[in-house]
């Protein structure tokens, strides 16, 4: 169990915050870590050289890395990071001197980066507590992990284990988690209907009745399952949510192939066995978090209408949300371009990430304000709650919340994400400018991260790219919450796509003069 002091348990509660499959879309984790970064670097050398990637995305990627590297201790001391950096400034090239260093102290990173974070947080002075969240976060699940077993494993170690320890040695734990082997996991696949001769099958497939035999062998009862045969495959993964997504995708990726060599479709049944688990898991397509909620709210999911640039993109979102992570970076980054590129924008396609950027930007506040509202009128007796409650929309209960917040007021929230949420307003509402350009700044590293991946994949067929499923986690939430404020801005004042994203990008730059407007007024 975790010895909670302010810090630790500050910690503590971004961690579940991003490990959290149901966390919001503005307390979720934008970055990827240290060593995915690096990683990214040698990656993109090797792009630039081919042709894929521009001098101008390659150097951009590089200047990033060489900040994330400088701020981080897990990355060495302050004189391996200043040779990090430098060797980063260079834009090094595939072979020369400068690729040779970043991979040889990669290496090193890699192998104790969590080791050092626990010496980091065994004495004075700490890091900011949401950077060492960050810190671990990032690098346990660029690793492989799921967030569904690694919510457990903190929750587990957090408040259920009997020894009390302090965060330093529940990291040094994290640091023994991500040195242990792979494992290898036995699953079964079963399907209903299968297209074409199975006398040609692969090695992997079992008929019927050897399906029926392995359920059995293995503690499972066939009696119940309708099937024709099925896979059986060896996954090796992190964990068995981690081997359940990749088998999902080994499925997906199945079916992409079968519809397009035959006239029928592939019908898997909807559980998986998995050797050594007591029950089968569900075989479902697992949502990446993009959420466009101004459907529903403004009465538009079944609506039939003309052919926009707004139905486009929304019909391109579906892959981005779901399905395997090559079309789903194709999808997904399309759908920006066909919102957010117009007349004079030139080569650098970059640019509709970055209008995106600002959106998320300008949605931040609101976001957060909406959602304390409504946990402070759930738990609340006083006479804001009342008036949440009385409120006609979000937009007014949001400002109830920022003057109590501008004002000193405490909220009546009972979880620590909301009181570290309510932390992170104080501070935005007294210092908006700067704090929201940070957030733009992050955004825009995020979507630029799934530019150069589209770019890997479109013009590299590269389907196994290091950063190509951290991308996919990280940008998803904010292309999400960015595209529903499009959504709302069309649907209900016929305001167009760059129309909104010139107003976010005037605001931010106006707020805290006197032409500015309040922060929860952003796209108003």
């Amino acid at each position: 169990m975790l010895d909670v002091n302010p810090y630790d348990k500050h910690v503590a509660a971004c961690l579940w915050d991003y490990f959290g499959s149901g966390t919001p879309w503005q307390r979720r984790l934008w970055a990827v870590g240290t060593v995915m970064s690096l990683k990214e670097v040698l990656e993109g050398s090797d792009a630039v050289q081919s042709g894929v990637l521009s001098e101008a995305s390659y150097k951009d990627l590089c200047h990033v890395a060489g900040v994330v590297v400088g701020q981080d201790p897990g990355a060495g001391s302050a004189e391996e990071r200043r040779l990090l950096q430098a060797s980063l400034q260079a834009c090094p090239r595939v072979g020369g001197s400068d690729y040779i260093v970043i991979r040889q102290m990669l290496a090193t990173i890699e192998h104790s980066y969590l080791e050092r974070w626990a010496q980091v947080l065994s004495g004075p002075p700490l890091p900011s507590p949401e950077r060492t969240a960050r810190a671990i976060a990032t690098h346990l699940l660029d690793l492989g992990f799921s967030d569904t077993y690694l919510h457990r494993w903190w929750t587990y170690r957090a408040q259920h284990e009997p020894d009390i320890r302090n965060l330093a040695e529940l990291v040094k734990d994290a640091h023994a988690l991500a040195h242990r082997p792979e494992s290898n996991f036995e699953a079964l696949v079963p399907f209903i209907g299968v297209p074409g001769s199975h006398e040609d099958m692969p090695p992997t497939w079992r008929n019927s009745t050897e399906v029926s035999e392995w359920l059995r062998e293995n503690n499972f009862d066939p009696s119940e399952l309708r099937q024709s045969g099925g896979f059986l495959l060896s996954v090796v993964a992190r964990d068995v949510h981690a081997a359940m997504q990749k088998i999902s995708e080994f499925v997906e990726r199945l079916a992409a192939r079968v519809n397009l060599g035959s006239r029928s479709q592939l019908q898997p049944t909807s559980l998986i066995w998995i050797q050594q688990e007591k029950k089968p898991f569900p075989l479902r397509r697992s949502t990446r978090g993009v959420e466009v909620r101004a459907l529903a709210r403004e009465n538009k999911l079944y609506e039939q209408s003309e052919t926009s640039n707004i139905d486009a993109a929304l019909e391109l979102l579906g892959s981005l949300n779901e399905g395997p992570p090559g079309p789903a970076v194709a999808g997904g980054w399309a759908a920006l371009e066909a919102l957010l590129l117009g007349p004079g924008d030139g080569g650098d396609r970059r640019i509709a990430g970055d209008r995106l950027a600002s959106l998320v930007a300008c949605s931040f506040p609101r976001a957060e304000l909406t959602t304390l509202a409504y946990a402070h009128a759930k738990n609340g007796t006083d006479t804001l709650s009342v008036e949440i409650a009385a409120a006609s929309n979000n937009r007014e209960r949001s400002a109830l919340v920022a003057q109590a917040i501008i004002k000193g007021q405490a909220l009546a929230l009972l979880s620590e994400s909301d009181r570290l949420a309510e932390i992170r307003l104080r501070s935005l509402l007294s210092r908006p400018k700067p704090v929201l350009r940070d957030i733009e700044q992050y955004a825009t590293r995020t979507l630029r991260r799934l530019y150069r991946q589209r770019n890997l994949v479109l013009h590299w067929g590269r389907m196994n790219a290091v950063c190509l499923r951290a991308a996919l986690r990280t940008s998803a939430p904010l292309i999400g919450a960015g595209i529903d404020r499009i959504a709302h801005a069309w649907f209900t004042a016929g305001i167009n796509p760059l129309e909104l994203s010139a107003r976010a990008k005037i605001r931010l730059e106006l707020l805290e003069t006197s032409g500015g407007v309040s922060p929860i007024e952003l796209l108003e």
